[in-house]
């Protein structure tokens, strides 16, 4: 309450008003990135987020700390050493413009926020929610109710600080680029990992394959990612070889691996979900070794979910996937596919207009310690609570879903 008062009484003083455009849309491009404060309402703080150019409730100290790092954007260290802190110049303009407005974490470091004033582009720490009050208080800019009303209501953003699953759509901007992605984040507590084929044995061509939703569906699942490179049937050089696919990839229901023949030769990544619940990566399919047998039997852990394609994106959250061979399709523009976690959540991100390198520091800006490439272009799906958030593609040989523990 005392808080509340503070904020109503700093209303009071403010020298800028936000001005009332002729329409919605030129209010809320006029306000994106700025944090508003209802003065006919107590001085209620809401932040435009300039991805979408809504307004979103801060409430509570807390729970502006809260919503506010939600939706913020990974930066680099050496690009966050662009933007000046507050009081100072320099720094690159072209990228504090680009960034002005936003919210950004260091995922380099341990996810510090900062906040870009979208005026003077210059950036000031968000340590403690008590610092995003401040930044309410001090940057907030007063706005009547009617005005308010004409920036559309983003409602309460679901943060993974308060639900098992959280998923966004937006487009995230990069020193590389803007990229339009889809994100499904999935707690690895409540979450459980299914991989899953159509077939149950090796199969060369004409393999069973249905879509991203058939797979959730027969598993009791609810999220879900199309999986590895396979043959589809309109590609004139699958011939002989329809809905086939190379990779290793472990039946969950089955308890079964395909393709096993390939686990010593394939030239990707590995991701093992263990019957304890964690979770082991492998450089390359040979260090899992030479069947699930021999990984069990090594490492006394069972196998309950296992995938892998090519190439790796993240290790160590590290960007490493300009040292791996890529085909030379993979640097063109396409939908792109991964997945990816780090100890508390499961990444499964599409992107739009990226190579295969821009998904690698797409998947490190969200903050993964580990990422590998899947499929994309007209194969891309991404089902979260039974409902598309892309796709549904072709239908798939295998997949990746996702249900409660």
């Amino acid at each position: 309450m005392q808080k509340t008062l503070i904020v109503s009484i700093i209303v009071c003083w403010l020298i800028i008003i936000v001005p009332a455009p002729s329409s919605a849309a030129t209010i809320a491009e006029r306000a994106s990135g700025y944090i508003l404060l209802d003065v006919e309402h107590n001085g209620e703080a809401w932040y435009v987020w300039p991805t979408d150019l809504k307004r979103y409730y801060l409430g509570r100290p807390d729970d502006a700390f809260a919503i506010m790092r939600f939706l913020s954007l990974g930066i680099t260290d050496a690009d966050l050493a662009k933007i000046p802190v507050e009081g100072s110049g320099g720094g690159d303009q072209a990228l504090r413009d680009r960034l002005a407005g936003r919210i950004l974490l260091q995922v380099e470091q341990h996810g510090e926020a900062w906040y870009v004033h979208p005026e003077t582009t210059q950036r000031t720490y968000l340590g403690r929610p008590a610092d995003a009050f401040d930044i309410m208080t001090r940057f907030g800019l007063g706005i009547t109710a009617d005005d308010l009303a004409r920036i559309p209501n983003g409602g309460t953003p679901m943060t993974p600080e308060q639900n098992a699953a959280v998923q966004q759509s937006y487009t995230l901007t990069l020193d590389r680029g803007s990229f339009p992605i889809h994100v499904v984040q999935l707690s690895r507590t409540a979450m459980r990992m299914i991989s899953e084929t159509g077939n149950s044995n090796d199969c060369d061509d004409n393999c069973p394959a249905q879509s991203l939703a058939a797979y959730t569906a027969e598993n009791s699942a609810r999220y879900g990612i199309h999986g590895t490179y396979f043959c589809p049937p309109d590609y004139p050089a699958c011939a002989n070889k329809t809905y086939s696919y190379l990779p290793p990839f472990f039946n969950s229901p089955l308890g079964k691996m395909l393709n096993a023949d390939a686990l010593p030769f394939h030239a990707g990544p590995m991701i093992v979900q263990n019957s304890d619940g964690t979770l082991t990566f492998f450089h390359r399919t040979i260090d899992f070794g030479y069947s699930v047998a021999e990984y069990e039997l090594r490492s006394g852990k069972n196998v309950t979910a296992a995938i892998t394609n090519y190439p790796s994106l993240v290790e160590a959250n590290r960007v490493i996937v300009e040292s791996e061979p890529l085909e030379s399709g993979m640097h063109a523009k396409a939908v792109r596919g991964g997945i990816g976690y780090n100890d508390e959540w499961y990444f499964l991100v599409i992107a739009q207009s990226a190579s295969v390198i821009d998904l690698a520091y797409i998947f490190d800006s969200l903050g993964t310690d580990y990422a590998i490439n899947l499929d994309g272009g007209g194969s891309a799906a991404l089902l979260y609570d039974n409902s598309y958030l892309f796709g549904p593609g072709r239908h798939l040989p295998n997949a990746i879903v996702f249900k409660e523990r």
